[in-house]
C-alpha cells in the first residue's frame, strides 16, 4: 500500500513538474491553448482509433465543438491584452472541465453497437404512432408555411430575402411566423426516410429523400445553414442508432468535410443573388488560390459567438444578472408564455449587439454567444461551471437513458437532442437554445408520446384460447 502511494505521490509530482516546464517553455498563453486543443480533442482521436467506439456519444462529439468555439476567436485577438486573453482562456478551460464532469456522472452505460436491435419491431400500434407522427409534423409543417409565405409574400421573396438582417425587419414589419415549417418539414422527411430504410419500402424511402432534397435546396437558396444542418444530424442520429451504426472512420472523414464544406457555403452566400451555381462557382476561384479560408478557424462560425467572453473581459459588463437572463427560457418551451418571461428577464444577446455592434444590431444581425459568457454574467466564476456541469450532464443523462432502455421514444428523444447540444447551445444564448430545442427538434418525440398515450394498445390474443379453439374444432368438416 505505501509503495502505491509513493508511486503515486512522484506520478503526481512528475505531471507538475512537467507542468511548470512546459509553462516555462512555452509561456502560459500557449500552454493553455495546448490543453484545452488536448482536452477537448483526445475523446474524438481516441474514439476514431477504437472500432467498437460510438463516434456520436456527447462525450467525444461535445469537447470537440467545445473546443472550436472556445479557440476560434484567437484568431482575430490581436487587440486584446494578453493578460485578458489568459483570462478567457482559463474561464474556458474550467467550463471544458465542467462538461466533462457533467457527461462522466451521467454516463454510466457502456456503448453496444447492436442497440439498434434492441428498438421495438415496427408493426402494429408502434408503426401506427410512427406514421401518424409524420402526417401530424408534416401538417403542422405546412400551416407553418403558409404563414411564412403569407408574411414574405410566397416562397419566390421569401429567398429573396434571404438569411440575414432583412428576415427579421421583415418579421418584424409585416408579422409573425407561426411555428418552424421549414425544419419541421425536414424533419418529418427524416422520419419518411428513416422508416423507408428500417423495413425497407422503396416508396417511403424515395419519398422521404425527394421531399428532404427539395426543401433543403429552398433552405440553401437562401442563405441558412444551421436549418439544413441539424435535420441531417437527426437524420444521421436515428440511423446510427435505430438501424446500423456508422464507422468512426467514417463518421471522422464526413466531420472535417462537414465543416470544409460548411465554410465553403458560408463564403459563397456573398454570391447567391445570382443563384446558387453561380455562387458555388466563384466561390471555387476564390478557395482555389486562398484555401485556408475553409479552415475552421477562418469561420465567424467558431469565432463571433465565444468573441462575447473577451469583449466582457476587455470592454467591461452590465454587473452581475444572477440568473435573469435563465428567465425568458423557463417560457420558451410553452407558446405566447415567452413574451410574457421575457419582460423579466435579460436578453444578452441584445445587450452585446446593442452595446458593441449597434449598426449590425439595427440591421437584423446577429453574431451569437457563448454560454461561457452568459454563466460568467449571470453568477461569474461559479456560474460557468454550473452551466457546462449541467449542459454536459443533461444530454448524458438522456443520451445514458437510451443506452440502458432503447426505445422509440428515446431515440428520438436523443436524434432531436444531439444535433441542439452539439453545436446550437455552444453558439447562442440559453433562452433561444431552449426555444429551438423544445419547440423544434423535440417536436417529433412530443407527437410520438402523446400519440402513444392517446392511442390504445392492442389487445394481446390468449395463445391458450386460441390453441384450444385450434384443438376442439380441428376435425371438424369443412
Amino acid at each position: 500500500m505505501l509503495v502505491v502511494n509513493i508511486k503515486r505521490i512522484a506520478w503526481y509530482f512528475l505531471c507538475y513538474i512537467s507542468i511548470l516546464f512546459s509553462v516555462f517553455i512555452l509561456g502560459t498563453k500557449i500552454f493553455l491553448i495546448f490543453v484545452i486543443a488536448i482536452v477537448g480533442t483526445l475523446p474524438f482521436v481516441r474514439a476514431t482509433i477504437s472500432r467498437s467506439s460510438d463516434m456520436f456519444s456527447p462525450k467525444v462529439l461535445l469537447p470537440f465543438t467545445y473546443t472550436l468555439y472556445a479557440l476560434g476567436p484567437l484568431q482575430a485577438s490581436v487587440q486584446y491584452p494578453k493578460h485578458e486573453i489568459i483570462h478567457y482562456l482559463l474561464l474556458q478551460l474550467l467550463g471544458l472541465f465542467a462538461m466533462y464532469l457533467g457527461l462522466h456522472i451521467a454516463i454510466k452505460r457502456k456503448f453496444n453497437p447492436d442497440v439498434c436491435y434492441a428498438l421495438e419491431p415496427l408493426r402494429g400500434r408502434t408503426k401506427v404512432v410512427l406514421l401518424l407522427t409524420f402526417v401530424i409534423i408534416m401538417f403542422l409543417s405546412a400551416v407553418s408555411l403558409v404563414s411564412y409565405f403569407i408574411t414574405f409574400g410566397g416562397i419566390t421573396s421569401y429567398i429573396k430575402v434571404g438569411y440575414g438582417g432583412d428576415f427579421y425587419l421583415t418579421l418584424q414589419e409585416k408579422g409573425m411566423v407561426i411555428g418552424a415549417g421549414f425544419e419541421w418539414c425536414l424533419l418529418g422527411a427524416a422520419l419518411v426516410l428513416f422508416y423507408g430504410i428500417k423495413k425497407p419500402y422503396k416508396s417511403y424511402l424515395v419519398g422521404g429523400i425527394t421531399i428532404f432534397t427539395f426543401v433543403s435546396s429552398i433552405i440553401l437558396l437562401t442563405g441558412r445553414r444551421h436549418q439544413f444542418v441539424y435535420p441531417l444530424l437527426f437524420a444521421l442520429t436515428l440511423f446510427h442508432y435505430g438501424y446500423r451504426r456508422l464507422s468512426p472512420p467514417l463518421v471522422l472523414v464526413g466531420i472535417l468535410i462537414g465543416i470544409s464544406v460548411a465554410q465553403y457555403y458560408a463564403l459563397a452566400r456573398f454570391f447567391l443573388p445570382k443563384g446558387l451555381i453561380y455562387a458555388l462557382t466563384q466561390t471555387w476561384s476564390v478557395v482555389v488560390k486562398n484555401f485556408h479560408l475553409i479552415a475552421p478557424w477562418s469561420a465567424n462560425e467558431f469565432r463571433m459567438p465565444a468573441a462575447s467572453l473577451l469583449e466582457v473581459l476587455h470592454y467591461g459588463s452590465p454587473g452581475l444578472l444572477l440568473g435573469r437572463s435563465y428567465i425568458a427560457s423557463l417560457g420558451a418551451p410553452i407558446p405566447f408564455l415567452a413574451r410574457l418571461v421575457k419582460q423579466f428577464g435579460f436578453d444578452v444577446n441584445e445587450w452585446r449587439m446593442a452595446t458593441f455592434y449597434p449598426l449590425i444590431w439595427i440591421a437584423g444581425g446577429g453574431l451569437g454567444f457563448s454560454p461561457v459568457t452568459e454563466s460568467y454574467l449571470n453568477f461569474g466564476v461559479v456560474g460557468i461551471f454550473l452551466h457546462l456541469f449541467l449542459y454536459g450532464y443533461i444530454i448524458g443523462r438522456i443520451y445514458n437513458r437510451f443506452l440502458t432502455k432503447p426505445s422509440w421514444s428515446t431515440l428520438f428523444l436523443l436524434a432531436g437532442s444531439f444535433p441542439m447540444f452539439m453545436l446550437e447551445g455552444m453558439r447562442i444564448h440559453t433562452a433561444s437554445f431552449v426555444w429551438k430545442w423544445v419547440r423544434i427538434y423535440l417536436m417529433p418525440w412530443t407527437i410520438f408520446i402523446i400519440l402513444k398515450v392517446l392511442l390504445p394498445k392492442q389487445p394481446v390474443q390468449s395463445y391458450t384460447l386460441s390453441t384450444d379453439f385450434m384443438q376442439t374444432h380441428e376435425n371438424i368438416p369443412e
